[in-house]
Order: structure tokens, then sequence, then C-alpha cells
């Protein structure tokens, strides 16, 4: 679903509040139906191209369930949903527009049929089944590992597989055949769990972000979200920049105040305390991890790293996240016994030409090895 979009942007999409409209404007929309089987449930329209779902009407299902909204349509098309306690259906819709949908209450994202003028919806609606499909492989993987029946080498190639797998189809089907459609954007966005299946902190996914961007600048430029897409598409450009100095010599790295075997890192802690990389390495060995806790490979990682940590208790982990969103970093980062600073414009990655996250680093009495995986720190 397209929640939490801030977190797969690595930014929070902050728009316009659509404000719900009890007058029968022409620029109207009007989503209608009838859910089965909810007799006198609330149902609920939102709008989801904000972090968190905004309210724009309610409505109590009658006795045969049916419902009726009309709502503020614009000229550029917004994502929206209809709630039903936990469950949700999404749509999309400009101005004008009146398209009908049946559901049963028991089973309503799976049971849902709509009827719109528009092909978009209907490629939403895919978008939904091959995304829920692939949460659906990943959740069993997930739960493996973290109970150690599962080696989280073995899990993070299961899991990748299945996510290039997914975002295969999504760019190839939907993203890069019509990148301003409303289906793109929401392809673009879709997430799993607390993390999402495209990042602008991952260079592989600058190309759709970019595609994305300039169609809704060129396309929808007055929508209030095409400036922040574009900036979205410029950080992760600017990543991938920083990501490939091997290929571009004319790049350089930012100079250090004094000369050491590693770059220095010193990024607040949850506490606000800035840490110094340094001081930690003096202390010992320490594995350096370059990490996102909104991605979906992140519950994975942080098991492996409990278990290294519980087999070795004299490495120091010196973990960067570079999760755009603070109070997310805080929250998953609160029982983590290691320490886990913040560089939310994620400097730090170029500094160590990171390529891919997660990325790791050893440092043994000041020298500095480039990592496949934590377990490596002690092959």
């Amino acid at each position: 679903m397209t929640k939490r979009i801030g977190r797969l942007l690595g930014l929070t999409l902050a728009l316009c509040l659509i404000a719900s409209c009890s007058g029968r404007k022409s620029s109207d929309f009007i989503a209608e139906g009838t859910i089965s089987g909810a007799a006198n449930q609330m149902l609920y329209l939102e709008e989801t191209i904000s972090e968190e779902p905004r309210l724009i009407d309610s409505v109590r299902l009658d006795k045969q369930g049916h419902f009726s909204f009309r709502s503020e349509g614009h000229s550029y098309p917004m994502l929206y949903r209809l709630r039903l306690g936990e469950q949700h259906i999404p749509f999309a819709a400009d101005s004008a527009r009146r398209f009908s949908i049946t559901a049963e209450g028991a089973r309503l994202f799976d049971s849902y049929r709509i009827t719109s003028p528009e092909d978009y919806n209907k490629q939403i609606q895919e978008v939904c089944r091959l995304s829920t499909a692939t949460s659906r492989q990943l959740e069993p993987i997930v739960q493996e590992a973290w109970a150690n029946r599962l080696n989280a080498d073995s899990a993070r190639a299961r899991s990748s597989e299945l996510i290039a797998a997914l975002k295969k189809q999504l760019t190839e089907r939907f993203i890069y055949a019509d990148p301003k459609s409303p289906a793109a954007c929401f392809a673009l966005l879709q997430t799993i769990g607390s993390g999402s299946y495209f990042s602008p902190l991952n260079p592989d996914d600058a190309a759709a972000f970019a595609a994305v961007a300039t169609a809704y600048d060129t396309f929808y430029p007055e929508a209030p979200y095409a400036a922040l897409l574009k900036k979205a598409a410029l950080q992760a450009r600017a990543i991938k920049r920083g990501s490939c100095v091997i290929d571009e010599p004319d790049y350089e790295l930012p100079q250090q105040p004094e000369v050491v075997a590693y770059p220095e890192l010193s990024y607040p802690d949850r506490t606000g305390r800035k840490v110094s990389l340094k001081e930690l390495a003096a202390q010992g060995p320490t594995l350096v991890s370059f990490t996102s806790y909104a991605e979906p490979w992140s519950p994975e990682l942080v098991a492996e790293l409990r278990q290294l940590q519980q087999a070795h208790p004299e490495l120091r982990i010196y973990e960067v996240s570079v999760d755009a969103d603070s109070y997310f970093w805080k929250n998953a980062t609160r029982t983590l016994p290691w320490t886990t600073v913040h560089d939310a414009e994620g400097r730090s990655l170029g500094l160590y030409n990171v390529q891919h996250l997660p990325s790791f680093y050893a440092i043994r009495g000041g020298d500095l090895q480039r990592l496949s995986s934590p377990s490596a720190f002690y092959r």
C-alpha cells in the first residue's frame, strides 16, 4: 500500500491539504459502490500521497453496504484509498470522474472490483496485487531469520531475489511504460513493513525516480508534490554519483582535517551526542555498517549483527543510518546494543565510496577493509 511514503523517498512528501467538498462542483469526482457483508460499518475516504493517510470523508454503510463519496478533484491525479477497519482499497482520481467499486467486507482487498473509465486504476490494482504477493513471500523468510532457523546470508539472498523480480516487473510494466501515470507513482511508492521497495538511497533506483519526477514535472507541474518528487530524484542522482567515484575521476573526496588510515566520521547518536568513529575504533576491532532501517532487509541485518556481537563481545559496531526520517531512525534503534548514528544527508556514503546498502567495513589497528558481509569480519 502507499503509506509511509516519505521513508520509500528518503524524505517526507508534505502536501497541501485537500478538504472535503460538500458542494456539487463540476470538478468533483464521485466514488460509489457496494461492500457486502459490512452493514452499519464505517467506511473512510483517505488521501494517501502524504506520509500519513489524511481523512477526507466518511460514511456509515447502509444495510446493503451502499456508499457514495463526492470530493474535490484536480487537474492532476491524486492517490486515495477506501478504508474499512484495517483493510484498504487503493485508487487514483482527478477531476470530473465517476467510478464504482464493489467488494466483500470480510476480504476487502482480495475481492474488490473497480469500474473506471481510466486504465490506471486497473493498473494500480495489479501493482498492489504484485506487491502484496511479494510481501507475503518475504514474511516467512524474515520470521525464519529472526528465529535463527535461516542463515542471514541465505535470507538476504532469497529476499533480494524476490525484491529484484518485483521491481523488474514494476519498472518495466508501469514506471517506464508510462511514467506520468498515477500507476507509475503508485508503483514507485510501494512499501513492505516499515520499508520501501524503491529508495533514493539505492543507486539502482535513481533512473526510476528520475523517470517519474520528470514526467510529473512536465505534465503536472501544478501538482503540489511534483517538486518534491523532483527533489527525491535529484537526491537519488547525487547518491548515485557519490557511489561511482571510480567511474568519475573528476570527483574528489572531501579532505579530512588530519591524516588517518580511514575517513573520520562523527555523527549524533540517539541522545544527540556526536560519536567519533576514530575514538571508538581506538578501543578495539570495529565493524562499520552503513544502513537504512526503512529497507525491507533491515530486520535480517539487525538479527545478524546481534548474533555476531553475542558471539564476539569484543567487537565494536559503528552503524551509520542514512534514513531521512530521524523519528523513525530513533524508534527503530531504541533497543540496539551497539553504537548507531544518524547521517540524514548521506555525506558519509561518499567518504567511504559506498556503492550499495547495506555496506560493511572492518577497522583493525587503524587499517580499513571492505567486507562482503558482517560475518566476513572473522573469516
